[in-house]
């Protein structure tokens, strides 16, 4: 579908619903508001799940000109929580259940000549009709239109979805596209044309051929044709393509459609994941898409951060829990090379017939939406954590594989011995919560399944609620949480009857009362909610090459005081280096490399285990840790024995900000002493205030949490396509 409008900007919000609101003029001069819009702001904690949970009216006008009303007129909805009626001029025309899954709402029979009024009543209601809702939920939906609204004006025939199909067969790609055609006119003999393009932008294979086009929708496949010269998308090299595709009468070009793609073969086996034939271990975590305050209602470049955020930290996959996700945010994952396991809505809870209903329009949904991500290498097509259904499963199972039978099925479970329907087993593994000892971090796989024999198999959870860690916790604490990952790691690195692990999880989360940590916030992650690193994200991002990046984080404070008995020892290195020498008390306490404790990682944590426990009263000194790379040093950490608050530091994510739309930028502000670390027991507050076309996101007063703090700014948009620089330049100074 061309000639995509953004509709984001201009809209009128209120809380609840009346008949009054459908007259036309009733939100004249009311206070605008933009999209992406959250029905309600919340505190960063300590608030009633069900503040957000209401009935609530978005309005916006738009004009058509005579011209555009004899086209057909599409309305496109990415993301609205949790269901909506659409009223055009007052008239109903149409409703959409679902959070998560795209609407697209003809409403050509509706609008006029000259200005239009379009309502959206939006309940966000935790309806029991609707996945993942029904019993306890451990996250928060929020509420409200919290993705793009799109308005397309169309001929009476349009590509309404585009499949880049194609397989690939001795190094050979044979592509053969599926065109979904909605045609409202006769039928007519119609051309399907498409290009494909390199990042250069330069075209490197055009197709055509000719079809008779009927009236209704319809799904039209090319015949296979041989693509030459390309290369495959991989994790280390993620290649893409540019498809464009349009149909045309014996006259004109009635619509084009263009989307992004990728070549790549995908295989779940018994002994593991190969991409382009090549075994490749998937690293991965869970993602929820919330942020503080605003909850889902972030647009492009937060969900774009997040994705660069895994793989800065050296994941290649992530699982999008409990749910699908933002477009920029698989855009990104494409972009980058990072695997995505993507599933469909709910958590442990199958309601009844109405809701199977929505289960299996989000499956289809699911994958129409996002087909042609090559980063996506399995649909999840069972409710997380949910019990067994053979019935629904089944016919989830069979609708993934009839929309697309190149890629696997996957559903995750926390029961061992559960129906294996789909074609991985995806299992919940926490039994390293009852083993302190961390003796036993993953089970075998038969003695999950309950086979006799091996299947693809992947664990989709663990760590996250067995050991919840705060950013503000004590060192010990915030030290075993690393150790587990690093030992659960080493694990899933050794084992070659699995594809890999997903670790619960990415960032901290708003959650309900049932779970959390009684301030509605589950600490799960290994970066708090504002993507601030705890000591465990350093384990895996120590795992790069040395080539990527020289990592040497020691995981302490490095204070008498932190741990019990006045000592700083035990203490974990975070290093890519071959070995560390630490500087304690004034000279060299010696070499320390590698820890056996932590086998399988490319590279081991460093345990520094010199006794001080009778060295109390001697003086305390600066401390320093240098690594080591082939008998050289190449990086080195220090730490100051009388640290004090010496400056602010503040990394942003870009200079620039559009105010075309609602744009965002996240600033991260870190408190440091003369040597640059964290006074993570600071107690202070933050002002932030903004100036021009500028709005902070959450609270003017905050303060640091271990030292740290982000804030979101957004602008302000204008329709005009400037820019805020001034403010970026003040606070960098």
């Amino acid at each position: 579908m061309e000639n995509r409008e953004s509709w984001n900007l201009h809209w009128h919000f209120t809380e609840g619903f009346s008949e009054d609101m459908l007259i036309e003029g009733f939100f004249d001069g009311a206070p605008e508001i933009h999209l992406p819009h959250t029905v309600k702001e919340l505190p960063y904690n300590y608030f009633s799940h069900e503040a957000t949970a209401m009935i609530s009216t978005y309005e916006r006008s738009f004009c058509l000109s005579d011209e555009e009303l004899l086209k057909r007129s599409v309305v496109e909805f990415e993301g609205v929580m949790a269901y909506f009626d659409l009223y055009i001029n007052g008239k109903y025309a149409g409703s959409h259940k679902g959070g998560y899954s795209r609407a697209y709402m003809e409403i050509t029979s509706f609008v006029k000549s000259g200005k239009n009024t379009m309502i959206v009543v939006v309940d966000s209601h935790e309806r029991d009709d609707i996945p993942p809702f029904g019993f306890v939920i451990d996250y928060l939906t929020y509420g409200g239109i919290y993705r793009d609204v799109s308005f397309y004006s169309l001929e009476s025939a349009y590509i309404a979805n585009l499949f880049f199909r194609y397989d690939i067969e001795r190094d050979t790609i044979n592509s053969y596209p599926e065109f979904v055609i909605d045609n409202n006119g006769a039928p007519f003999k119609g051309t399907l044309c498409y290009s494909l393009s390199n990042s250069d932008g330069n075209i490197i294979h055009t197709e055509s051929q000719t079809f008779d086009i009927r009236s209704g929708k319809s799904t039209i496949v090319m015949a296979k044709h041989q693509l030459e010269g390309l290369k495959l998308w991989d994790v280390d090299k993620p290649i893409l393509y540019d498809v464009h595709a349009w149909i045309t009468d014996d006259k004109n070009e009635l619509d084009s459609h263009d989307v992004r793609v990728g070549f790549r073969i995908t295989e779940c086996r018994p002994d593991g994941f190969y991409l382009n034939g090549k075994y490749t271990k998937i690293v991965g975590m869970n993602r929820h898409q919330s942020y503080p305050y605003i909850g889902y209602a972030m647009g492009r470049r937060a969900q774009q951060a997040d994705a660069d955020i895994l793989k800065e930290y050296n994941f290649n996959g992530v699982r999008t829990s409990h749910y699908m996700q933002s477009r920029y945010f698989l855009d990104r994952c494409d972009e980058l090379g990072i695997l995505v396991f993507e599933e469909i809505p709910g958590w442990g809870h199958l309601g009844g017939d109405e809701f199977k209903k929505v289960v299996l329009q989000d499956v289809k949904s699911m994958i129409e939406t996002d087909f042609n991500h090559p980063s996506i290498f399995m649909w999840g097509v069972r409710l997380n954590e949910s019990g067994d259904d053979d019935e629904l499963y089944t016919k989830t199972n069979m609708i993934a594989h009839r929309f697309d039978p190149s890629r696997s099925t996957g559903g995750v479970r926390y029961m061992q011995g559960s129906s294996f329907l789909e074609d991985v087993y995806t299992y919940n593994d926490f039994c390293h919560a009852d083993d302190p000892g961390l003796d036993n971090v993953q089970l075998d796989q038969r003695q999950v399944t309950r086979l006799d024999r091996d299947v693809p198999y992947m664990v989709t959870e663990y760590m996250g609620h067995t050991f919840p860690t705060k950013p503000f916790d004590n060192e010990k604490k915030r030290d075993e949480h690393a150790r587990r990952h690093a030992r659960i790691l080493a694990r899933t690195l050794l084992r070659r009857d699995s594809l890999g692990s997903f670790g619960w999880c990415a960032f901290d989360y708003n959650t309900h009362g049932d779970c959390g940590s009684g301030d509605k916030i589950c600490y799960h992650g290994i970066f708090d909610m504002f993507r601030i690193p705890k000591y465990a994200a350093w384990v895996y991002r120590s795992q790069k090459p040395t080539s990527e990046e020289i990592i040497l984080q020691p995981l302490t404070n490095f204070a008498r005081g932190e741990k019990d008995l006045n000592g700083i020892t035990p203490f974990l290195v975070a290093t890519n280096c071959d070995y560390i020498e630490v500087f304690m008390y004034g000279r060299s306490v010696g070499y320390y490399y590698p820890s056996d404790k932590f086998f399988g990682l490319p590279h081991p944590l460093i345990e520094v285990t010199f006794d001080d426990s009778t060295m109390w009263n001697i003086p305390w000194q600066d401390g320093k840790v240098i690594g080591y790379i082939n008998g050289e040093p190449v990086a080195e950490y220090c730490y100051a024995r009388d640290a004090y608050l010496q400056r602010m530091n503040v990394k942003q994510e870009t200079d620039v900000l559009s105010t075309a739309e609602v744009d965002t930028c996240r600033f991260e502000v870190k408190l440091v002493d003369q040597y640059s670390n964290p006074c993570e027991y600071i107690n202070t507050v933050f002002h932030f205030v903004t100036e021009g076309d500028l709005e902070l996101i959450g609270p003017e007063y905050t303060a640091p949490i271990g030292g740290h703090i982000a804030f979101w700014v957004k602008s302000v948009p204008t329709n005009l396509a400037n820019v805020c620089q001034a403010f970026f330049k003040r606070i960098k100074e």
